[in-house]
C-alpha cells in the first residue's frame, strides 16, 4: 500500500514554513494537509508526502479544492502551476528552519530513525500480543507510538501491558463512551435511520464468492482463540455491512477496528463465545453512529446465516478479502496516510493474517457448531460494567414516544 510522492519545496519567512506541492500527476480533485508538532502531511491521490520538520509548527487540518481561484487561511491553489502552496505558522516567531532545502519525503526525524533502527534488536516483547506473538514490533510502528499519532488503537504498546490490564482498559473505556441519550435516541429513531440499516441484507450472505485457491501461507493460531477473534471481526463486518448499506468507505476500517476489542485494545480473543459476543454488542453500542441493540441482534443473526452457509468457508475468506480492500481504501481518507497503512499493517499481520490461514485450513463442520454457539447475551450482562439498565431506557424510549418528545441528545 506504498503510495508514491509528489516533488515539492520549501521556503520560509520569519513567522511560517511554505510547502510548495506539485500535484502534476494528481488524479483527485482535492487535497488533504495536516501538521502537528514536526510532523507534516498532504494527501492528494495517489501521492502522499509526509516531511519531518525541523522545527515544530502549529496544529494544522486542512482540506482545498484544487480548482482555479481556491484558497483556505492555510492553502492557496494555483492551476496555471498545478502547485499548491500550504502555509505553516512556526511555533516560535522568528525561529530558523534550517537545512530545509535538504528536507527528503520521511515520517521520521535522523534520530528517530536511528532510534527506530537500535530498537529492532531489542529483547523479546515482555507481553505477548496477537495470537501469542512475542516478537518485537515493527520498526515503524514502534516510532508511532513515540510520535503519539496512532490510528484506530486504544492500546499503543501492548508489549508494555499485561493482558488483564489490556481487557481492563478495554471494558473501562466502553463504560466511558457511554452516552444514554445516543442510545435513546437509536431506540426512539425518529427519521427511521437505524430502521433501515437494520434492514439492510449484507452482501457477503448472498453474493457469488470466489476466494483464492489453496490454503493461506503463515502460521495457524489455535482453533479456540481463532474462532474468538473470527466471531469479533466478522461481527464487526457485518456491522460495517449494514451501517455503509454495501458501500465501503475510507472510515470503514475504523469501524472494523473499533468494533474488534482484540484489535483495538490487544485483548486476548481466547474467551468464551458468549463472552466475546457480549464485547462486540458492548462495542456496538458505545462506538459507532448506530448504537442500537436491534441492529447488534440483526449482525448475530447474519453471522450465524453464514455459518450455517455450506459455502461458510468460501464465505468468511471472501469477506477477509474484502477486508484487505477496505484496509487499502482507508488511507485515501486522511492527511497522514502514512500512519494509518503502518497500523492497519500491522493489524493485518497480527490479527487478519492469521486468522485467513486458519479458514483456509478449516473443516466445513465446525462452522455450523460455531453458529450454535451464538447465543443472543442478556441486557443485564452487556450493561455491565457502567450500570447501563437498557431495558429500563428502552422503556423510557417508548413512553417519550408516546408523548412525542424529541431528540434525548
Amino acid at each position: 500500500m506504498q503510495l508514491p510522492t509528489p516533488a515539492f519545496e520549501v521556503t520560509q519567512d520569519e513567522a511560517s514554513v511554505t510547502v510548495h506541492v506539485h500535484t502534476d500527476q494528481a488524479t483527485a480533485k482535492e487535497a488533504r494537509v495536516a501538521a502537528e508538532g514536526t510532523t507534516f502531511g498532504c494527501f492528494i491521490e495517489p501521492s502522499y508526502l509526509p516531511l519531518c520538520l525541523p522545527r515544530p509548527v502549529a496544529t494544522l487540518h486542512d482540506c482545498i479544492p484544487l480548482s482555479e481561484g481556491s484558497t483556505t487561511a492555510a492553502c492557496t491553489y494555483d492551476t496555471h502551476t498545478q502547485i499548491l502552496h500550504v502555509r505553516l505558522t512556526k511555533s516560535v516567531h522568528g525561529q530558523e528552519f534550517p537545512d530545509l532545502e535538504r528536507l527528503r519525503p520521511q515520517l521520521l526525524s535522523d534520530e528517530e530513525q536511528a532510534q527506530m533502527e537500535r530498537d529492532a534488536a531489542r529483547l523479546p516483547a515482555a507481553h505477548a500480543y496477537g495470537f501469542g506473538q512475542t516478537d518485537p514490533l515493527p520498526e515503524h510502528y514502534v516510532a508511532l507510538t513515540r510520535s503519539g499519532q496512532v490510528p484506530y488503537l486504544d492500546v499503543q504498546d501492548p508489549t508494555l501491558m499485561p493482558m488483564h490490564e489490556r481487557a481492563a482498559r478495554a471494558e473501562s473505556l466502553e463504560t466511558d463512551k457511554w452516552d444514554e441519550g445516543m442510545y435513546l435516541d437509536n431506540v426512539v429513531d425518529i427519521d427511521g435511520d437505524v430502521a433501515a440499516v437494520v434492514q439492510v441484507v449484507p452482501r457477503i450472505l448472498s453474493d457469488a464468492c470466489t476466494p483464492p485457491p489453496g490454503p493461506a501461507s503463515g502460521p495457524v493460531p489455535p482453533q479456540a482463540a481463532a474462532h474468538a477473534f473470527l466471531v469479533q471481526l466478522l461481527f464487526a463486518y457485518l456491522y460495517e455491512q449494514h451501517a455503509s448499506y454495501n458501500d465501503a468507505s475510507p472510515e470503514s476500517a475504523w469501524t472494523l477496528c473499533k468494533l474488534c476489542r482484540s484489535i483495538s485494545c490487544f485483548v486476548d480473543p481466547a474467551m468464551p463465545i458468549a463472552a466475546v459476543l457480549r464485547a462486540s454488542y458492548r462495542r456496538a453500542l458505545t462506538y459507532p453512529l448506530y448504537r442500537s441493540w436491534a441492529l447488534c441482534e440483526a449482525v448475530r443473526k447474519d453471522m450465524i446465516h453464514l455459518l450455517q452457509d455450506n459455502d461458510a468457508q468460501a464465505r468468511l475468506l471472501t469477506a477477509l478479502q474484502d477486508m484487505d480492500a477496505i484496509f487499502a481504501l482507508a488511507p485515501t481518507g486522511t492527511g497522514l496516510a502514512e500512519q494509518v497503512e503502518t497500523v492497519l499493517r500491522l493489524v493485518w499481520d497480527t490479527w487478519v493474517a492469521p486468522l485467513q490461514a486458519y479458514v483456509s485450513q478449516s473443516t466445513a463442520g465446525e462452522w455450523p457448531v460455531l453458529a450454535r454457539a451464538l447465543a443472543a447475551p442478556t441486557k443485564e450482562t452487556v450493561g455491565e460494567p457502567g450500570d447501563w439498565d437498557l431495558e429500563v431506557l428502552e422503556m423510557l424510549a417508548r413512553e417519550s414516544m408516546a408523548e412525542g418528545a424529541g431528540s434525548f441528545v
